[in-house]
């Protein structure tokens, strides 16, 4: 019988697109038992590609940063600012002086959020800190001042630390740091490297205020170098508990994906000085005045 060449094509051509179906869901689509949700070695993850259906864990070292303490300032002193005759040139000197060390500090913050970040998403996929990631969790609890709770989810744990483990805006730091010293012409900046006007309560442990009442024994705090004081001085925000309406505005902005600037922050600092509100307008006024929001940086984390 003669089939005519239009009828052969058309009676050939459905029957290649079953056989090529067939053989592509045979070789390329059929799951493995690798890749099998069922399958014991689900979570054996390839080195290619994880397959369809499994969870990934985001893989992220955890970042330990060495201690923050007050130190000896007898190795190190900054510039003096005082020698500058211009207010603006003195102003300029100092923001190009702390930015960089007021940056790398919130770098290392971000390192901590990292992780704690990668936590997060794991859990949200079902994947659980390992004992070895327990014991870190319970490091940054400590370093952050957390008090530790009996029944309470990993979840919950997270979210803590993450409310604590966040940067402090440029705006807000250079703004305190030029309150409490004078834009770095007080003796405490210019002999204890201490920029931010910190307080120790153990017999030399700082350097002693020339007007301290005769009914205190505090000593003004005395680091290593600026960038330790600096460092102190962000770790006390991130873990007092007299700054928990500060935390609590950043990560509320952190929740809405909106930037936070430290004119709004600053409202956070009315346990700082005992001056209170006066104080927080105060910073909040220098912030403004100096357009310091514009140092605001961006991290991701």
């Amino acid at each position: 019988m003669h089939i005519s060449k239009s009828l052969w094509l058309g009676l050939s051509l459905p029957l290649f697109i079953c056989v090529a179906t067939l053989y592509q869901a045979v070789l390329g689509n059929a799951p493995s038992m690798r890749g099998s949700q069922s399958s014991q070695h689900a979570l054996i993850e390839s080195p290619l590609a994880s397959p369809r259906g499994v969870n990934t864990k985001t893989d992220v070292h955890v970042f330990h940063p060495r201690p923050v303490k007050i130190g000896d300032a007898g190795s190190y002193s900054p510039p003096d600012f005082s020698n500058y005759t211009s207010t603006q040139d003195k102003k300029q000197a100092f923001y190009r002086y702390l930015l960089p060390k007021i940056h790398m500090a919130n770098q290392e913050v971000m390192l901590e959020r990292k992780w704690l970040n990668a936590l997060s998403q794991n859990l949200v996929q079902g994947i659980y800190p390992s004992d070895e990631e327990l014991q870190a969790l319970d490091r940054i609890e400590k370093r952050y001042a957390i008090k530790q709770k009996a029944a309470i989810s990993t979840h919950e744990r997270l979210k803590a630390m993450l409310a604590r483990a966040d940067i402090v805006p440029a705006s807000l730091v250079i703004a305190q740091a030029a309150k409490e010293s004078g834009w770095g012409t007080s003796r405490f900046a210019r002999e204890g490297n201490n920029y931010f006007g910190i307080w120790c309560f153990t017999t030399g442990c700082g350097l002693t205020p020339s007007r301290r009442d005769n009914d205190r024994s505090h000593e003004v705090a005395t680091f290593d170098s600026v960038e330790e004081g600096i460092r102190y001085y962000i770790r006390t925000i991130n873990s007092h508990f007299a700054y928990a309406s500060l935390r609590d505005m950043r990560a509320n902005a952190r929740k809405q994906d909106t930037q936070v600037f430290g004119d709004t922050l600053a409202t956070g600092l009315i346990s700082y000085s005992e001056r209170g509100m006066l104080y927080v307008n105060e910073i909040r006024s220098m912030i403004q005045h100096n357009q310091l929001n514009r140092f605001t940086r961006i991290y991701s984390a």
